[in-house]
């Protein structure tokens, strides 16, 4: 889940709406050749589907009881991300093995940080052979096939960190793979250019629910219930380097 802390009220995104907007804006750039081959399709749609583990969690969000707040995707036990990295990998390749080797890199390397950390070392391990597995089955394991698919990867993670710079409202700028993103008001700018001049028209699904501290998972549940699903709109630009 995505909470962005918005005064008197939180506004609620779920991953896997939030990743239907990273497919959005991988589907607009031109500047990655891989976007530009056969793989277009498998890309897209490892990018839409590369958190869609998570769409079992943010159906029932859950409280932090340090703050009570609710959870975003960076909080929350360390068990229930293991779990959901594995029942998005198995979805995914059910219908397209390459796209769950791509979900699989997008694990290992969204949360590279944990590395070293000895609760880890089996999500780690685990993932990997899942990856490789894949990879061995669709023919991408060695050499140049290898580096295809490093490259492929590279578009789902660019789609990724742009479309959270977008829904998390960040106006600090990110470094993404040799890009810059910002916002600005409801602008997401990117340098260099990744759309050829085009604006990209960003439109995702929200649920706004009280500011306030939650006493427990109950509650931030009925309250995102109730909540009137709201379309966050704006629009996203290259700018010149």
């Amino acid at each position: 889940m995505i909470v962005r802390d918005e005064r008197d009220s939180f506004l609620l995104i779920t991953q896997p709406d939030h990743a239907q907007l990273s497919e959005v804006i991988v589907a607009a750039i031109r500047t990655e050749p891989p976007l530009h081959s056969p793989a277009r399709r498998t890309i897209l749609m490892a990018t839409r589907e590369h958190d869609n583990g998570w769409t079992e969690v943010d159906a029932c969000p859950t409280v932090d009881p340090a703050t009570g707040r609710p959870c975003d995707f960076m909080s929350g036990p360390a068990a229930v991300k293991h779990e959901l990295w594995l029942r998005g990998i198995a979805r995914a390749a059910q219908s397209n093995g390459l796209a769950g080797a791509l979900v699989a890199e997008h694990a290992l390397t969204v949360y590279g940080y944990r590395r070293g950390e000895a609760g880890w070392a089996p999500f780690f391990s685990t993932i990997e052979g899942m990856r490789d597995a894949l990879l061995q089955r669709t023919g991408y394991f060695n050499g140049s096939t290898r580096e295809m698919f490093e490259a492929y990867y590279r578009c789902v993670r660019l789609g990724d960190s742009f479309s959270l710079q977008f829904c998390n409202a960040w106006t600090e700028p990110s470094t993404t793979l040799g890009y810059q993103a910002r916002m600005e008001g409801t602008t997401l700018l990117i340098a260099p250019d990744p759309f050829a001049g085009a604006t990209v028209a960003l439109r995702v699904v929200g649920h706004r629910v009280p500011a306030r501290q939650y006493r427990d998972d109950a509650q931030v549940r009925t309250a995102m219930a109730a909540a009137t699903p709201e379309i966050v709109m704006g629009t996203a630009r290259g700018l010149s380097v």
